[in-house]
């Protein structure tokens, strides 16, 4: 059939390189039947003429081991500038050194009477120095196997050809190596040791040769691992045969010889047949390297970039942390820091504090990546403006799902429960790829907020715990690499240090308000007291004089007089007299130290005393009066005149304050104060409350929102609590005020001490 000639001829002419292919391959695999043919052929016909004439075929084959020899060395050191290896130069100049003493081992060989005076010992002596020199070539010339080129051909001429002169001097003419062979006793330990030695040269050369395969094509690392195999059968064939004989000495030579022509064609093959595929594998091998390095130097400026983002990232967030030191503000950064993708790579982030006293992690605020107020980034640098949150941001971000998730967790403070408590106790940041594998606490917690793969590193400042920061990728379930972890040391290192210092700023300020209101408190101390001491004269004064009003007020009242209206006059004379005595009385205890009289007291009783003097009262103003008792109440210590003053002001007040009628509640009770049992009694009115800007004056004495009052009753009542150790305090409730007196069962500053000075 003819062939169709529309088709286009190819330019890459495929199939003249298809059938060119397959002649070399069949070329080669031809050439290499034919030499083991002719190897085996030659071999057969040499060992059948050692049988008639053993020196003839010994001569031969050393001759012929010697001109393949030379022929190593010439081809590999015409070709050394072709082929950029110092494997092949190394390896010839050493086989021209090895043939070199094999020359003279043959003109030394008994028979051949060729040197003077060279004995059988040292012709032995030549072919082990030559078989050492054969060894040491291959192994250095494996040693160099892609390496550098760093010391001179020359050199290494010069090196094998010096030791070859001085072992060659040593065994002949000098004689003054041991002896090899004994006769009737066979190989000395000397030549035994000396066969081994090369044995473990050529076996070291071999192993380094299959470790570095990769630097010589297939076929020549075929042929050379075959050399050295024959080299090394060559060497045993001696020291393993007790008998030396024609037999062992021709298969030891013809061995050696089939090695030799092996190394020759793996030169012939390296150099002159294929030198481009040695050269382009150097190329190829230097071409990778040269990607690898590539590859490391971009590895390493990606790693450059990357910290020199986070470095400006941390730098942005320390510029927004410096401008509030809010805590609750800075909370709400740091978390939308972390959950930038940018540069965090984080999805999610939350803030536990850490109560040492109770042992208990607190979940405090939760934050995730793409909520109003997190930082979404397209592109290029974060303005630091923008990682502070706005108010409205804030409150979004409290009121979503996963915090109020968050704020319900409870966690123990137990490194065996769960993960964050290991990264308080042990300081560190704990990584958690997979939170089923945690404790049942732990998967508890993981289940609670869907958590993925989670770290959690521990916010403190010169050791002193404020908290744990935890992120995690719930969405990805991408794990925290060892690189975000080291990042987020630094994060939570610097977040540590900025909440430290707004919890230092924010307790500064605390203290400053504390000293100023005791300032205030001291000058106001002050001038109650300079006012005290005035009031106290005034009224030592004026008590005197009011003596004598009242009482001849009082005998005007009792007489009739002329004006009917003038003992309406007297009567008012006297009530107003009584009212400034009372007032008077009042200043006068106020002002004078009291002493507390310690005896057991029973508050119910003493409640039943205030209310039955005040029952009268409360009816004339139709007031409801009712006395709860919770329980039987304990017999306490206390100055049972002061303590019904006390309550009996208390009572008053009330009744002052609902003169349009109302319902006054006396409670008693058991509780605790500080701690400790204590009695409990409220007092609680109808009367509309106490206004937000006079609740903190209505302690202090002179103030007084009723028209009649001295503002003293309320004052004397705080003190006297006081000096019971007790505390008194003022709630608004629903329809009016409530007073609270706790009273402890024995004030502990005078146990066992009957009076105590106020």
């Amino acid at each position: 059939m003819a062939q169709d000639s529309s088709q286009p001829a190819s330019n890459d002419h495929p199939a003249w390189s298809t059938a060119d292919g397959d002649h070399l391959s069949f070329l080669s695999r031809l050439s290499f039947k034919a030499g083991l043919a002719a190897v085996l052929s030659v071999g057969l016909l040499l060992f059948l003429a050692s049988r008639y004439n053993d020196l003839l075929v010994h001569t031969l084959i050393e001759l012929a081991g010697i001109v393949l020899s030379g022929a190593v060395f010439l081809i590999g050191w015409n070709t050394r500038h072709l082929v950029r290896n110092r494997f092949f130069v190394i390896l010839a100049i050493g086989f021209l050194a090895a043939g070199l003493v094999d020359l003279l081992h043959t003109l030394a060989y008994e028979g051949m009477n060729v040197l003077p005076a060279a004995s059988a010992a040292a012709s032995t002596h030549l072919w082990l120095i030559g078989r050492i020199l054969s060894a040491v070539a291959f192994l250095c010339a494996t040693l160099s196997l892609g390496r550098g080129s760093n010391s001179s051909i020359k050199l290494w001429l010069a090196g094998f050809l010096g030791i070859a002169t001085l072992l060659c001097l040593l065994a002949w003419p000098f004689d003054l190596l041991p002896l090899p062979y004994l006769e009737g006793v066979g190989m000395t330990p000397f030549r035994i040791a000396v066969e081994y030695v090369v044995i473990s040269l050529l076996a070291i050369a071999a192993a380094l040769l299959w470790v570095r395969r990769r630097q010589l094509n297939q076929r020549l690392v075929a042929s050379l691992l075959g050399a050295l195999v024959l080299n090394i059968l060559a060497e045993l064939v001696f020291p393993l045969s007790r008998d030396f004989n024609g037999s062992t000495d021709f298969i030891g030579h013809y061995f050696k010889l089939t090695g030799g022509l092996l190394v020759y064609y793996a030169l012939v093959e390296g150099t002159l047949r294929t030198p481009f595929v040695t050269l382009f594998r150097d190329m190829t091998q230097s071409y990778e390297e040269l990607n690898q390095e590539l590859k490391r130097r971009l590895a390493a400026e990606k790693k450059q970039e990357a910290s020199h983002r986070e470095i400006t990232f941390l730098y942005q967030v320390s510029r927004a942390m410096h401008k509030t030191l809010n805590l609750d503000e800075l909370a709400h950064l740091i978390l939308t820091a972390a959950t930038i993708d940018t540069v965090c790579g984080f999805e999610r982030a939350t803030f536990f504090t850490v109560n040492r006293r109770t042992g208990i992690l607190q979940g405090m605020l939760g934050v995730t990546h793409g909520l109003p107020g997190s930082v979404i980034v397209q592109g290029g640098e974060i303005p630091w403006e923008r990682l502070l949150p706005g108010r409205e941001e804030c409150e979004l971000q409290r009121h979503s799902d996963y915090n109020l998730s968050v704020i319900k967790q409870r966690l123990p403070l137990d490194a065996d429960d769960n993960a964050l408590a290991r990264a308080c106790i042990e300081n560190r940041v704990i990584l958690v790829p997979d939170p089923q594998q945690e404790p049942d606490g732990g998967r508890r917690f993981a289940d609670n907020l869907s958590l993925g793969p989670y770290a959690c590193a521990p916010l403190s400042e010169h050791e002193q715990l404020l908290g744990v920061l935890m992120v995690d990728n719930p969405q990805s379930k991408a794990e925290i690499t060892p690189d975000r972890r080291h990042f987020l040391e630094l994060f939570a290192g610097m977040a540590g240090t900025t909440l430290s210092t707004a919890g230092l700023v924010k307790r500064l300020e605390l203290a400053h308000d504390e000293l100023r209101d005791v300032q205030e408190q001291l000058i106001q101390g002050e001038k109650l007291a300079v006012l005290g001491e005035m009031a106290a004269q005034v009224a030592h004064e004026l008590k005197n004089p009011l003596v004598s009003i009242g009482g001849f007020a009082q005998r005007l009242t009792r007489q009739e007089l002329a004006d009917p209206r003038a003992n309406e006059y007297a009567s008012i004379i006297a009530r107003e007299v009584r009212r400034m005595e009372e007032m008077l009385g009042n200043i006068l205890a106020f002002s004078k130290k009291q002493l507390v009289c310690l005896e057991p007291c029973d508050v119910n009783v003493i409640l039943q005393e205030v209310l039955s003097l005040e029952r009268e009262h409360c009816q004339r103003q139709n007031i409801t009066l009712e006395f709860l008792l919770k329980s039987p109440l304990p017999i306490i210590l206390g100055d049972l005149r002061q303590l019904r003053q006390v309550f009996h002001n208390l009572t008053i007040n009330a009744r002052q304050v609902m003169a349009k009628g109302g319902t006054l509640t006396v409670r008693a009770g058991a509780g605790i104060l500080r701690g400790d049992q204590a009695v409990v009694i409220e007092v609680e009115d109808t009367g509309g409350g106490i206004a937000p800007e006079v609740m903190r004056n209505i302690f202090n004495p002179f103030f007084t929102t009723y028209p009649k009052g001295t503002g003293l009753g309320l004052s004397i009542s705080h003190r006297i609590i006081a000096h019971h150790h007790g505390e008194i305090e003022v709630l608004n409730g629903e329809k009016g005020a409530r007073f609270i007196v706790s009273l402890p069962l024995a004030p502990p500053s005078i146990s066992g001490v009957d009076k105590h000075r106020a």
